[in-house]
């Protein structure tokens, strides 16, 4: 049997190719280049993923990324002292031993080679990304650019957040909704990847914060005082604020409208605003982690957080929903409550249904993302299905 399972001209291998390989008669300038113009290493190295996603190694699923590039790219890296040569043995042992950082490696007349694992990737760098079993996905710079998941190949319509977001706002007739929150998806990312992370699922709810009706739907076990459910809130405000006095001590002091003697206080300032940024970051993940207790996390839009371990109360009542792949953006209306998965799926779409105003993210023990929320455009309950596949980046902290 072939091992090769990737056709050359596969709209998989085409997609990678033409967002980074060279023009026709160029040379290319090292040796990732040179594999992402070869179609047929692109497509060993594609197919070799693949095997690689199907297998093992002490009783765990094969997870991580490749990296395609060159030493001379590499911000930070450690280079093996021999290269190893890419084989779905090879890979599946170093991303056992690598599962967050991914390996790197290049092709060229030499084959196909990983050379080391990077720490510090280049920018805009091309990734081959194993997210599942038989799942691979293709990304540059952050955006997806092809999926393969059970055998079919799929180019998303959308390639990012803000492209994502998009799909959602003018397919579901929510365009308002992304006006006013239009900064808060990618908070959220950090929550939601954290609770795929830790591998056991959890339920993110999300109301306004103008709006209480929610409260008589929702029971919770931990339940937080005014003060601490500001703290996200408050460190986020604060780091803010930080980085906007940054920049501009920062613009006064390249342009002259402030002398020497001001470096200093400048210099604090970004301390100041480093060490925020790494205090929020903290806390989103620490949010996600609540998940880990059976039972809902509940924030408003402007992060405040209510409290964990809630039981989502809803009526009995049976109806259809409206499902969107965020990948093909495809929109399939009248699909029963049944065929959405489990209780945490239905439960987050009867208890939207029965609060409008709310939104639900379902994060599966699978690793499946959803979301689920009331579009007035179809009058019922609409899931975003296959978000996890742009978790891309976020996935990896």
């Amino acid at each position: 049997m072939d091992s090769c399972i990737f056709p050359v001209d596969s709209v998989f291998i085409d997609a990678l190719r033409r967002a980074v390989g060279p023009a026709p008669g160029d040379t290319p300038a090292d040796r990732a280049q040179a594999l992402l113009a070869d179609a047929a290493q692109l497509a060993q190295l594609c197919s070799d993923c693949f095997w690689a996603s199907l297998e093992q190694e002490e009783g765990r699923q094969v997870r991580g990324a490749i990296a395609l590039c060159s030493p001379s790219a590499s911000l930070l890296a450690r280079s093996f002292t021999r290269p190893v040569p890419v084989s779905v043995k090879n890979l599946v042992e170093l991303l056992t031993a690598s599962p967050r950082s991914p390996l790197a490696v290049h092709g060229g007349a030499e084959g196909l080679e990983v050379w080391g694992i990077v720490d510090s990737e280049p920018e805009g760098g091309t990734r081959l990304r194993i997210a599942g079993n038989g799942k691979l996905l293709a990304s540059r710079a952050g955006q997806v650019l092809a999926l393969m998941h059970q055998g079919e190949v799929s180019i998303p319509v959308a390639s990012d957040e803000a492209s994502l977001a998009q799909l959602v706002a003018r397919t579901l007739g929510m365009e308002r909704a992304l006006e006013q929150h239009a900064n808060v998806p990618g908070r959220l990312i950090r929550i939601v990847s954290t609770m795929i992370r830790h591998g056991h699922g959890g339920s993110l709810v999300l109301t306004l914060p103008e709006d209480d009706s929610w409260r008589s739907a929702v029971s919770f076990r931990f339940c937080f005082d005014e003060a601490s459910a500001r703290v996200l809130y408050d460190s986020v405000r604060n780091f803010e604020t930080m980085a906007d006095e940054a920049k501009r001590g920062y613009d006064d002091l390249v342009s002259g409208r402030t002398g020497c003697d001001s470096l200093i206080t400048l210099r604090e300032r970004f301390e100041a605003v480093s060490f925020l940024r790494g205090l929020s970051e903290s806390l989103f993940r620490r949010i996600g982690e609540l998940g880990l207790v059976d039972g809902a996390v509940v924030m408003d839009m402007e992060l405040r957080l209510y409290g964990f371990g809630a039981k989502l109360l809803y009526g009995p009542e049976e109806f259809d929903v409206a499902t969107l792949d965020a990948v093909t953006g495809r929109l399939r209306k009248h699909v029963p409550l049944a065929e959405l998965g489990g209780m945490r799926h239905q439960s987050a779409a009867r208890f939207v249904n029965a609060n409008r105003a709310c939104d639900v993210f379902v994060a599966s023990q699978d690793g499946r993302l959803s979301m689920f929320t009331w579009a007035d455009v179809l009058q019922g309950v609409a899931v975003v299905q296959h978000l996890e596949h742009f978790l891309w980046e976020q996935q990896e902290g």
